[in-house]
């Protein structure tokens, strides 16, 4: 049986589900720097700048949250019985969520370094 199909949509899933956790522990880190600017200054207005960063921040984690639900779906849906599919198995649904998911993750990836980049110049520039 033929899964080269499945096992290279299984494998981008599983990198993918790598690539959120590494975010998502990246992300924290950028969240406790900010934290830690409120705590050291008391420049005024400066919690409303780091909350719009955090909203932001925020809406990036909730997007990799629904997509990490998503890839839990398609990895189900590449598998019986624990065994990847023979690819003659696999349908146009399946490939059309493949390729939707791989939309989102790309996009949810751009958000995470645009927010990531003016989050670290907002730090930068606070921590001066």
């Amino acid at each position: 049986m033929a899964t080269t199909i499945a096992k290279h949509y299984s494998e981008e899933l599983v990198d993918w589900n790598d690539s959120i956790n590494f975010n998502n522990a990246e992300m924290e880190v950028i969240e406790q720097k900010l934290l830690d600017v409120i705590r050291r200054n008391s420049i005024i207005g400066i919690a409303e700048k780091v909350n719009a960063h955090q909203t932001r921040l925020n809406r990036v984690a909730d997007m990799f949250d629904e997509i990490r639900e998503e890839i839990q779906n398609q990895e189900a849906e590449l598998k019986t019985d624990g065994t990847l599919l023979d690819d003659s198995f696999i349908h146009y649904e399946t490939e059309k969520q493949q390729a939707e998911l791989r939309r989102k993750m790309q996009e949810a990836e751009k958000e995470y370094i645009d927010v990531k980049f003016d989050c670290f110049n907002f730090l930068s520039e606070t921590l001066k």
